[in-house]
């Protein structure tokens, strides 16, 4: 089936505008992503400008309104994180980073609720790159007063997450974590936010080039603590990230917050997960439950 472009987008993927679409095939691409996302989709074709063919690889993805989960009622609240225009409102702005460093993918035209993002392609970015790059963005990117950046994501998830750690065979010491949570929430409180991903996970990371780490699906940015992106990553690959993110803020952040925001937003989510996995009949590895308990603040 022959797909459609829009005429910006397509002027955007040739530079300029008097291209006509020749044809387009549509593969869909079956990641996870966010709870807001409708459909992913490779678009694969071939354009002609002038007397030259171009062929182009765009991903086209779609949103739409949050109907079901536990979230659900949230999902029309701009800072709450799960807020389901957020994506296409943050590729429409100038609020994401454009490398080098941390870039998101570049964007062909957002019309509606769809975004037109290019097809970044590479090998997943090794932790310590990807730690320092994210270092070095939040220590100089400022947060931008704009009404729909997600707020407060940590404490908007435990909110609505009642745990039974009656019903799931955990390390007691985890279930401990846990019950510290409004310290640690209070204590978070007093960290300084920085602009946030959101979901900074191994799985979201491409090393485009050299230069650059892609990071993938923006559904979550938001305004949070210095090393709460960082609890992310670690726990997505069990490695202590701590040194090299601090290398990339240069300073810009007291050691003691960055450490403080990084090792309560680890605690508390590294707590629950474990929680999330046993529920649903997943056993953590040992690793894992052992990163947790060493990074524990």
């Amino acid at each position: 089936m022959n797909e459609q472009l829009p005429d910006a987008v397509l002027a955007s993927i040739l530079g300029q505008p008097g291209g006509h679409l020749v044809s387009c095939r549509s593969e869909p691409i079956t990641r996870s992503s966010g709870a807001a996302t409708e459909g992913v989709n490779r678009l694969v074709g071939v354009a002609r400008l002038g007397s030259a063919d171009v062929l182009f690889r765009v991903i086209r993805k779609a949103f739409r309104p949050v109907l079901s989960g536990r979230h659900a009622s949230y999902a029309s609240d701009p800072g709450h994180w799960a807020y389901w225009r957020r994506e296409p409102l943050a590729y429409a702005s100038t609020v994401l980073p454009t490398g080098p460093g941390l870039s998101a993918p570049r964007c062909y035209g957002v019309v509606d609720d769809v975004v037109y993002l290019a097809d970044v392609t590479g090998r997943a970015e090794s932790a310590e790159i990807a730690a320092y790059r994210l270092g070095a963005w939040q220590g100089t990117a400022s947060v931008p007063d704009v009404y729909w950046l997600s707020r407060h994501q940590l404490a908007q998830r435990i909110e609505a997450s009642n745990l039974d750690w009656d019903q799931v065979s955990a390390d007691p010491r985890l279930m401990a974590l846990w019950q510290r949570r409004s310290e640690l929430l209070h204590d978070l409180e007093h960290v300084p936010h920085v602009l946030v991903h959101g979901d900074f996970h191994d799985g979201n990371l491409i090393a485009a080039d050299n230069l650059t780490t892609v990071v993938l699906d923006w559904g979550t940015l938001g305004a949070g603590p210095v090393g709460a992106d960082l609890a992310g990553l670690a726990l997505s690959t069990c490695s202590d990230l701590l040194d090299r993110y601090a290398d990339g803020l240069n300073g810009t952040f007291d050691k003691a917050a960055v450490e403080l925001g990084y090792r309560a937003t680890l605690t508390l989510t590294g707590a629950s997960r474990v929680h999330w996995m046993l529920s649903r009949g997943v056993q953590p590895s040992d690793e894992y439950v052992e990163f947790v308990l060493s990074q524990a603040l």
